[in-house]
């Protein structure tokens, strides 16, 4: 974001000036979003709600795809056409998504059971958009990127979604449902947002 003042402003006013008026900039921004930044292919990733760290090596080889191997305990080796920051980002989703239907259904399954709702199913996919979602048949979608993030944050989001099985809106039937079981739900909200921004594989 660029600043232009008049000559002779005085620029010691500008953060007072630039509180003013937060709530109309982050409306225009939301509005005219900055155009991302190119994908860089991590060296690593913490699988936060697991408790694993794994290493991430790149050779370059076969320029028509990319493949991506494990390497000793936790370590993956991505080889191929490497050049192509958006490939190696599909690959490194799919790994991702395995992970997290390997890590997450049982997990979610559990959480139900504690909290005695009946699931029709559950699915698994690197969305770009929401945590998790829940459908009128009860069954849930999960965000492969939840392995991502700490583990008590991904409890929240299981609860969440679970509970929408009996709430299929935010009413405040919801959110009571949601305290029950997650009492400060409020600052997992907001920090979800902040973990959001935050998340890259």
């Amino acid at each position: 974001m660029v600043v232009t003042i008049p000559r002779g402003f005085d620029r010691g006013r500008i953060p007072d000036v630039l509180e003013q008026k937060r709530d109309w900039i982050e409306r225009a921004l939301r509005r005219y979003p900055m155009k991302p930044e190119p994908y860089r292919p991590p060296e690593r990733t913490v699988l936060q709600a697991i408790g694993e760290e794994w290493t991430i090596g790149y050779e370059t080889g076969d320029p028509r795809h990319v493949t991506l191997v494990k390497r000793g305990d936790r370590a993956l080796h991505v080889s191929g056409a490497i050049n192509r920051p958006d490939v190696v980002r599909r690959v490194l989703e799919r790994w991702l998504t395995v992970q997290a239907r390997r890590h997450l259904v049982p997990w979610l399954y559990r959480t139900a059971g504690e909290l005695d709702i009946s699931l029709k199913g559950v699915s698994v996919h690197a969305q770009r958009t929401l945590w998790g979602s829940c459908s009128h048949r009860n069954t849930i979608s999960l965000n492969a990127r939840l392995l991502l993030i700490p583990p008590d944050m991904v409890r929240y989001v299981f609860v969440h979604e679970l509970v929408h099985t009996r709430h299929m809106n935010h009413s405040r039937e919801f959110w009571r449902a949601v305290a029950v079981h997650v009492p400060d739900y409020r600052d997992r909200v907001k920090e979800l947002k902040r973990l959001w921004r935050a998340l890259e594989i």
